[in-house]
Order: C-alpha cells, then structure tokens, then sequence
C-alpha cells in the first residue's frame, strides 16, 4: 500500500515527467537541469545624436546645428523639387533666408528647367508663413513652384544653422544675438 501511495503521489506531482534541460554554451551537459541559463546581455541600442534644438542661444534667432547635425538636415543635396517632398511638420532645412532662395534657384523640375531662376523670382514665389513647424517649432516658410509636371508646395525651416554658416542676409546689420 505505500508503495502505491508513493506511485500515485509521483504521477499527481508530475514526477515521471522529465524536467526541460538547457545546454550550456560549451556543449556539456549541464548537471542542473533546472538551472536556467543567463545570456550575455543585449548592447544597448545606439543613442540618437544631440538634438537639432539643444543650442538655441537667442530665442528669436537661429538654431545652431554641429557640423554632423548639418549633415542630416532636411533637403541637403536634392537636386529636383520632386526629391524634397517637404511640409509644415517636415520642411527643408537651411540657414537663413538667402540659403532659402539659393535652394529654391539650384533646384529643377524633373525635365531640367529652373522654374526660379533668381533671388528675386524666389522672393515672388513665397505664399507666406504658415506659423510654427519643423523640429523645433520654428517659423515656416510656404513657396509655390510650377513645373511643367507639377506644382510643388516647399516649406523651408531657415532657422538651422551649421558651423560656419551666417543667418543674415548680405546687406543685412548685424543679428542682435550673434
């Protein structure tokens, strides 16, 4: 009868079923089976770089940019408007309002024309500001440029600026906060 006993109590405690084993990394047999084996730790993933809007040093003024954050700005290096999807949220990012219409002059249409050909037609092409946006929430600038393909809505966020990069405008006096 305590045989039995000892039966039945091993079948209820699940003590015929064999306990799941892990193999440790050396492919010996681990001599405690229930043991659970820890892994290596997974690396952290890779942190962000500094934030386009950490040096702000006036509030009005432009947003100061590391040369690597100039690097990954928004629009560097479209050659066509049809390249440089832009919006409110996400506009093209430059510095200053005459790197604005420079953009705006070097761009073309997809067939190779330059719909803007000067300073002055790229002022002419400005529908206006259509208030905070971008990364920072700078103020956004809206242009309109007809090509034989399309019309493009361009938004521009002219408000970062890398090392080495002036804000003003030529004949402009000097940036109070610069």
């Amino acid at each position: 009868m305590r045989r039995l006993g000892l039966v039945l109590f091993l079948v209820a405690c699940g003590g015929s079923a064999k306990p799941a084993s892990t193999i440790p990394a050396n492919d010996a047999p681990d001599p405690f089976p229930t043991r659970t084996t820890v892994s290596e730790p997974t690396p952290a993933p890779p942190q962000p770089p500094a934030s386009f809007c950490d040096n702000h040093p006036d509030p009005i003024g432009p947003f100061v940019l590391t040369a690597s954050l100039a690097e990954m700005r928004r629009g560097l290096g479209a050659k066509t408007y049809a390249d440089a999807p832009s919006s409110k949220q996400e506009p093209l990012e430059v510095c200053g309002p005459d790197a604005s219409y420079q953009w705006l002059i070097l761009a073309t249409c997809k067939d190779g024309s330059h719909p803007i050909p000067s300073t002055m037609e790229a002022r002419k092409s400005r529908a206006g500001n259509v208030g905070a946006g971008g990364r920072c929430g700078s103020i956004i600038d809206h242009y309109v440029v007809t090509c034989p393909e399309a019309a493009y809505d361009v938004y521009m966020d002219m408000y970062m600026c890398g090392p080495d990069e002036s804000f003003l405008q030529k004949n402009d006096p000097p940036y109070p906060g610069s």
